[in-house]
């Protein structure tokens, strides 16, 4: 019955339903009529072919009546669009909508910009992620051809091995490069994605980041930093450790690339003293700092407040991907993810501290 019901058109369903309320009412008319003068006994092959009659009487009014209606309808939801239309391309519409669609015309403009903003950003990681792909790609065919050039045209000489072994590693190190950013470029995508599984589970927290720490402990040698972690013991809540571990190493990696030889990076983790249990991790180092004007958007893609920084020697041969532009983005959508979030507290010349928030109890989907 459901799938007959849903095979006819919208017009035949209105008029069926039309035809069916007024037979409806015609049975209950009768009934009242019969009760209130009252017959006892009403002739029953007098009033099935009368509900049949003024079934098919109002069916076919109501086919007419229904196709008038979709056709206005029509009319005004074109003139909706075509106001929309003259929104969206910044023309000034004249007609004003009848205010039925008011309503209607206003649900389209927030969905209209909405897609229209999805598709600018989309438009601009695909732009941003192609110049981020077209300078190492440069670089390798540039060595590549220096390096053909040296060897000159005869396909039996041997090039300088000093020079072919620099090419190579240049070429290895831009290697690395693309491949790092094609790795973040997809963690972010999996982040992003609304269909993730967290996979949660409880964590002593201390161990933890001590863990997390270690790990990092030789980077931070290279520059003669040191790691100061102060988290009480007692701390444990449940969360995803993997999408935890992207948002922490992300900051950690930036806190020890931006801050001077011999500083000093502190992880403080504390409970809030909120009505809600909350947990606080702050991250904070001696670098340069951020100026004011860089701060709002510090957590977008591919946003570098030194370009320059990235592109150096240094910065190439790292392959934990610190000055791609993304650790920050990546640090941000972990967090969110696990329903928290990340603050940005910084004076140029005095450091910058992040603090992650943190439910101690898991989201539930409602």
């Amino acid at each position: 019955m459901r799938a007959w019901w849903g095979s006819l058109s919208l017009r035949a369903r209105l008029a069926f339903a039309f035809g069916a309320m007024a037979a409806g009412a015609l049975l209950f008319l009768l009934a009242i009529v019969a009760r209130t003068i009252g017959i006892q006994n009403l002739e029953q092959g007098k009033i099935i072919p009368a509900t049949l009659f003024a079934f098919a009487v109002f069916f076919v009014g109501g086919w007419f009546v229904a196709g008038w209606c979709l056709r206005e309808i029509g009319r005004l939801g074109g003139r909706a669009v075509t106001t929309l239309s003259s929104t969206a391309t910044g023309v000034t519409a004249t007609r004003v909508l009848p205010a039925e669609l008011e309503g209607l015309a206003s649900l389209l403009r927030r969905e209209t910009a909405r897609h229209d903003s999805v598709l600018a950003e989309l438009k601009r990681f695909t732009a941003d992620a192609a110049h981020e792909l077209r300078t190492p790609l440069t670089a390798m065919r540039t060595t590549g051809e220096v390096a053909l050039r040296a060897a000159g045209d005869d396909p039996h000489s041997i090039a300088n091995p000093v020079q072919l072994r620099s090419a190579l590693e240049t070429m290895l190190e831009d290697a690395l490069r693309m491949n790092n950013l094609l790795e973040r470029l997809l963690r972010l995508a999996r982040l992003e994605n609304d269909n993730l599984v967290l996979r949660h589970r409880s964590l002593q927290l201390a161990e933890h980041l001590a863990t997390l720490c270690d790990n990092l402990h030789v980077l931070a040698e290279e520059k003669q930093q040191r790691i100061e972690l102060h988290c009480p013991p007692a701390i444990t809540f449940t969360t995803d450790p993997e999408i935890l571990d992207h948002a922490l190493t992300n900051i950690l990696h930036n806190a020890i690339r931006y801050s001077p030889p011999q500083s000093t990076v502190r992880v403080d983790a504390r409970l809030s003293p909120a009505t809600i249990p909350t947990l606080l991790i702050d991250i904070a180092d001696q670098g340069p700092g951020i100026a004011p004007e860089h701060q709002p958007r510090i957590f977008e893609r591919f946003y570098r407040i030194d370009a320059s920084r990235s592109r150096n020697g240094e910065d190439s041969a790292d392959t934990s991907g610190a000055g791609s532009g993304l650790g920050l983005c990546i640090a941000r959508t972990a967090i969110e993810r696990l329903h928290g979030t990340i603050t940005l507290n910084s004076t140029p010349g005095q450091g910058t501290c992040f603090t992650l928030r943190l439910p101690l109890v898991p989201h539930q989907p409602t």
